[in-house]
Order: structure tokens, then C-alpha cells, then sequence
């Protein structure tokens, strides 16, 4: 028979092995909550998901916060990925009207078979993507490449001025796509503006840019157009200057979008394709090109989590970019809600894009608007314009950027 003390101690370490097997418990039900917030929770509400990485970043820095944003883009993409199969394959983005065509197109540009509800269109074959000789464009709908386009927005003497398209870059997932808007640089005129707050700019910036963070009054009888910016300044101090009022100087290597002042618009390397001129007005830097010259960057396959923000390119997530066609004719914004900066780059080529950058990340901070006049200012808080959203899955705000906005933004009026 065993003593007191052998059964003491036998108790003890059948105790010591309950506490242990609690502990495991708890930490694997612990990240099991933690992978569910990180997959779960952005999904549901976009907002609570943003506001809560800008509060960690005041805490921990932008690294520690991108490293975690990482392990939820995962997630969430092994999320969609597994709502795809379950839902027939369907896309999960969808314009806030109706497209009549989705063509779909794998990454090389050849057509891939893609499960819908319906039965889908025939795919146009892609004509090239940069013509040898400059080709004289005429119609935003109609030009070379063929993708789908269809008119968008509001007119310009009777024509339209834009056309969207939305198109499959990916065939590992069913779920992405691309949404792309075309803008006719002869019927638009590009603006950009600063937020309140964001990228962070020196005083006395309201004497050189009035209306700070909003489309200015002046603007919005004429206003056809707006989409978002790029990075905060923590992420890069990307330059940035507006109304020859510099916010934070260029660096040399980024791709940066520039304004002159006859209108003309660039989009290229600083220290390349961009310098400083005494007739440019406006700029706006963030990352490396996704585009340079009709070629993809070749960079964009391996992972620099420096040079992008702290976040990795081959993170799988929500993206915005812009883009110009090689006859500087027409301006391209691109959005996807699951691609690495790689696909990205592939959308833009199929839209016809030279040269390419990428603006913000993340579902939150991805929007495009078109606006039109409202018939009673009166019914609508004193707003005389109202905005559609391009997509569903973005914030449904009408007054978006009519009023001040915490971050910058690009806009496009009439002529």
C-alpha cells in the first residue's frame, strides 16, 4: 500500500497535468478567437478593423501592425477562398449597378473557365496592350483594349467620358476581380487634394490650399469623379505637393503621379520618367511602379515589405492603383478585393496601362465615387451633389469628400 505522502504526491501531479491541459486549452481557444477577429471581424466591418490598426500603430509602430495585417490577409483570403466554393464560385465584387459582361482572363491574358450563376459572355480577344506607334484614341468605350467597357459616370457634351470594366486576373481565386474605370483626359481635368490630417503637411498649408480635405465649392457644379489617395506619411513620407505647396518632398525611385499646369497629366519614376519642372503643379508619390514603360515591374515577385509600406506586395488584399495609357489619353484606376501588387499590375496591363502605380490598401480606404446634381439641395442637408459608389463592398457614403476628409484624394471635373 502506498504511504500518505506517495498519495500526495500522486495527487499533485495529476493536479499539475489538469492545470497544464487547462492552459493548452485556453491558448488554442485563444487563437482560435484571435484568428477568427483577425479573419472574421475586418470582413464584417471594414471600419472597426481600419480604425483598430491606425490605433495600434500609435502604440507599436506601423511594422508590428503590418506583420499582424499580414497573418489577417491570409486568413481572410483562406475565408473567401473557402466561401467561393461553397457559393458556386461566385465573384465577391460587384458593381453598385448591375455589369452586363464580366470577361474572365487569367494572369497571362488567356481565358480561364470560371463557375457563374449564369451563363457567362463570350471573353473579346485582348488586343495588344501597347501598339508599336501611338494609336489616335477617340472613344472610351470603344478603344483598344477591348476588356468589356462599358460607359460610366456622367457625360461631357453628350459623350461619355468614362467607361468600367470589372475582369478576373486570378484563376486560383474565384472570388477576386479587378474593377477598372477608364477617364478621358480630353473631357477630364485631374485634381488632388490633401486630407485634414493626412499625409502629414507643415502649418500655415490653408493659406496655399483653401477647402483643405474636400472637393472646394468652386469645383463641385463641375465635379464628375473622385477616388482615393495613397499612404499615410508613416508609411513612407511618400512626397506630395498641391498648388505648388509642398507637403513632404519627392524621393527618387517611387512611382509618382504628377500634374502640370495646362492640365497634362504623368505617371512615372521620380528621378526617370518625372523631374521637377517650374510648370508642375501637383504630385503625389507611393511605392515602387507597379508599370514602367509597357513592362511589370519585375520586383513585384519578391516580397519587400520596406518599400511598400511595411506591407508585404504578395500580401493577398484589397488594392488601388492608377494608371495612364501610353498616349497620356486616357487615366485608369484599378481596385481589387483579393490581389498581390503582382496582379494588380497584370490588370492594368490588360486595361491598356504604360505605366502603373498602386495607392492605398485595405477595403476601407478603397473608393471611387461619380457624382451627379441633386434636384433639392434642401431634402439633402444643403449637398447640391450626391455620389454613387463604384462598388458594393465600399462604404456607402453620397457626401463622401464634400466634406472634409481625414485623408488625401484625387478628384476629376469637367472641361
Amino acid at each position: 500500500m502506498r504511504n500518505p505522502v506517495q498519495k500526495n504526491f500522486q495527487r499533485a501531479r495529476i493536479h499539475s497535468k489538469r492545470i497544464w491541459l487547462w492552459f493548452i486549452a485556453a491558448g488554442v481557444l485563444g487563437f482560435c478567437f484571435l484568428a477568427a477577429c483577425l479573419a472574421i471581424v475586418p470582413a464584417i466591418n471594414p471600419a472597426f478593423g481600419a480604425e483598430t490598426a491606425d490605433r495600434l500603430r500609435t502604440l507599436v509602430g506601423p511594422q508590428p501592425v503590418a506583420l499582424l495585417e499580414s497573418i489577417s490577409f491570409k486568413l481572410q483570403d483562406q475565408l473567401n477562398q473557402f466561401r467561393s466554393t461553397i457559393n458556386g464560385g461566385k465573384t465577391q465584387i460587384t458593381f453598385s449597378q448591375p455589369a452586363e459582361q464580366i470577361p474572365s482572363s487569367s494572369s497571362d491574358g488567356s481565358p480561364v473557365s470560371t463557375p457563374t450563376a449564369t451563363t457567362p459572355q463570350p471573353t473579346p480577344t485582348p488586343a495588344p496592350v501597347q501598339p508599336s506607334t501611338p494609336t489616335l484614341t477617340v472613344h472610351v468605350v470603344a478603344d483598344s483594349p477591348q476588356i468589356g467597357w462599358q460607359a460610366y459616370g456622367p457625360s461631357v457634351n453628350g459623350a461619355p467620358a468614362m467607361a468600367r470594366a470589372l475582369i478576373l486576373v486570378d484563376p486560383k481565386r474565384c472570388y477576386a476581380g479587378v474593377a477598372l474605370v477608364r477617364m478621358d483626359l480630353s473631357k477630364l481635368q485631374l485634381h488632388m487634394m490633401p486630407g485634414i490630417i493626412e499625409p502629414s503637411h507643415p502649418s500655415g498649408i490653408t493659406k496655399a490650399i483653401p477647402n483643405l480635405g474636400m472637393i472646394p465649392p468652386s469645383d463641385q457644379p463641375f465635379l464628375a469623379a473622385a477616388f482615393n489617395g495613397g499612404f499615410k506619411g508613416i508609411h513612407g513620407r511618400y512626397g506630395m505637393m498641391v498648388n505648388d505647396f509642398t507637403l513632404l518632398p519627392p524621393l527618387p525611385g517611387l512611382a509618382t503621379v504628377a500634374i502640370y499646369g495646362e492640365g497634362q497629366v504623368e505617371i512615372g519614376t521620380w528621378g526617370k520618367e518625372i523631374n521637377a519642372s517650374n510648370d508642375m503643379i501637383a504630385l503625389r508619390q507611393n511605392c515602387p511602379p507597379l508599370i514602367e514603360n509597357g513592362q511589370v515591374n519585375m520586383a513585384l515577385s519578391l516580397d519587400n515589405r520596406r518599400a511598400w509600406g511595411y506591407t508585404g506586395n504578395t500580401d493577398i488584399t484589397w488594392r488601388t492603383g492608377l494608371g495612364i495609357t501610353q498616349d497620356v489619353h486616357y487615366l485608369i484606376y484599378a481596385v481589387g478585393n483579393g490581389t498581390s501588387a503582382k496582379t494588380l499590375a497584370d490588370a492594368f496591363l490588360q486595361a491598356g496601362a504604360y505605366n502603373a502605380m498602386q495607392l492605398d490598401i485595405n477595403q476601407f480606404y478603397a473608393h471611387f465615387y461619380v457624382y451627379q446634381p441633386v434636384n433639392d439641395p434642401a431634402a439633402s442637408q444643403g449637398f447640391l451633389m450626391t455620389g454613387e459608389r463604384l462598388l458594393d463592398q465600399m462604404i456607402n457614403n453620397p457626401h463622401l469628400y464634400l466634406t472634409p476628409n481625414v485623408r488625401d484624394f484625387f478628384y476629376l471635373t469637367m472641361r
